[in-house]
């Protein structure tokens, strides 16, 4: 994942939403063939619980002599104790993802050796255009022709990171376009394989559940993806251990709200691996608050040459072999309580809205402490920061971004976040 798509990842996450499922599996049925989902937990071929615990990087490794980059690998799959590889790739119909072409030969080796160490795999359509094209359903419904009854597949990701950019906009338009577009490519796949978990990518804030109805769908896992870049200001304000539990606020309700399993399918660090920087820290936190939680965790490694940067975290701190979940406190300062008014809301979660367009707005009202981070769009395109402001609102407060006008020439991007009382 190259900076700029981490940088249109942070702004959207995700472009799908939260579904509630109807599971077709149940702990009374006869031991499937398959891992599956039972209300909001994955169960194994013996029906018991697991979690994913893996990372997913491009399926060749980006190397020509990939059987020998995944043989050197291995010592450090089993160092981490993964179960799970997240194996990116690109349909051949798919020119503008750098991931490794398709090709069903080299794939096959791939799973099998994987298979022969004990690790499932999970195909992660990435970094790919023509999101809701008959294209695109084409080219899944041929994999799932091939790989339907392989157990060493245990989930089909759709596609990765569904933002508005990667549409096919004559198919999808909106919030239920793109809920359209996932219901239609599963229940396509699923008339020639209908066993696969697929995954799909949730969302920061979900639509009514009364439009989500119609689009229930069996078997499905939902995953949320969290990266941190040069236009974000948590790290500043709250440490590692408090940003992961704001993280998991989103995660734990959304899990019990909807009674679906939640995957973390991808974050980590970019820079130094080390102490010294708070995102590598911040994503050990995030296994830590994994496990904890019994939802599956999967570290990106991209390219190759990252994955010795994290063995410092393994064996994990803290792990969770019985997975049995940790109590959970909410956050209870949540923004979106505050808010009254808003238009063209780019983002928005319990602790952070973030707005990118001139005059989009939010409106709060009276009783939250709130910092307003101004950035503005630099010509290497990258973003300084112009002004911080902490604010005690005692009255209704409109804030506006402004862009393209004098004083706020070029793109301009407003955040802000809600402190805790005592920040």
């Amino acid at each position: 994942m190259n900076n700029l798509s981490r940088s249109v990842a942070t702004l959207v996450i995700a472009a799908a939403f939260v579904l509630v499922t109807i599971n077709v599996f149940n702990r009374t049925t006869s031991v499937s063939a398959y891992q599956h989902v039972h209300e909001d937990e994955i169960l194994d071929e013996n029906g018991r619980q697991v979690i994913w615990r893996g990372v997913g990087c491009s399926y060749l490794l980006l190397a020509e002599d990939y059987m020998t980059a995944w043989q050197n690998h291995l010592p450090q799959i089993q160092a981490m104790g993964l179960n799970t590889i997240r194996l990116a790739f690109r349909f051949p119909f798919d020119n503008e993802s750098t991931e490794d072409v398709l090709d069903y030969q080299k794939l096959d080796w791939v799973l099998s050796f994987l298979a022969k160490n004990n690790i499932k795999a999970i195909l992660d359509n990435h970094g790919s255009m023509g999101f809701g094209s008959k294209a695109l359903i084409d080219a899944w419904i041929d994999l799932a022709l091939r790989y339907r009854g392989d157990t060493r597949i245990v989930a089909y990701e759709l596609f990765n990171e569904p933002y508005w950019s990667t549409w096919d906009h004559g198919s999808v338009n909106g919030t239920k376009g793109v809920l359209f577009a996932y219901a239609t490519l599963t229940k396509e796949i699923r008339k020639v394989d209908p066993y696969h978990i697929h995954i799909w990518q949730s969302s920061q804030y979900p639509p009514p559940l009364d439009e989500i109805t119609e689009f229930l769908q069996p078997n499905i896992v939902y995953t949320v993806h969290r990266w941190w870049t040069y236009r974000r200001y948590e790290l500043e304000v709250w440490t590692p251990e408090q940003l992961s539990n704001k993280v998991f606020d989103y995660i734990v309700e959304m899990r019990s709200k909807l009674h679906v399993p939640f995957w973390l399918g991808e974050f980590g660090a970019s820079g130094t691996y080390d102490s010294s920087n708070a995102v590598w820290l911040l994503a050990e936190q995030l296994l830590f608050r994994c496990e904890e939680q019994a939802v599956g965790w999967n570290l990106w490694m991209g390219r190759a040459t990252i994955w010795n940067q994290y063995l410092a975290f393994f064996p994990l701190k803290v792990q969770n072999p019985t997975l049995v979940r940790q109590p959970f406190e909410p956050q209870l300062l949540r923004i979106e309580n505050y808010i009254t008014d808003q238009h063209g809301v780019d983002w928005l979660e319990s602790y952070l809205v973030e707005i990118m367009e001139n005059n989009d707005f939010v409106t709060l009202r009276p009783g939250i402490i709130i910092l307003v981070v101004k950035n503005h769009e630099l010509q290497n395109g990258q973003y300084e920061i112009v002004s911080k402001e902490k604010i005690q609102v005692a009255e209704n407060l409109t804030i506006y971004n402004e862009q393209f006008e004098p004083g706020h020439e070029g793109n301009w991007n407003t955040l802000i976040y809600a402190l805790d009382f005592n920040s």
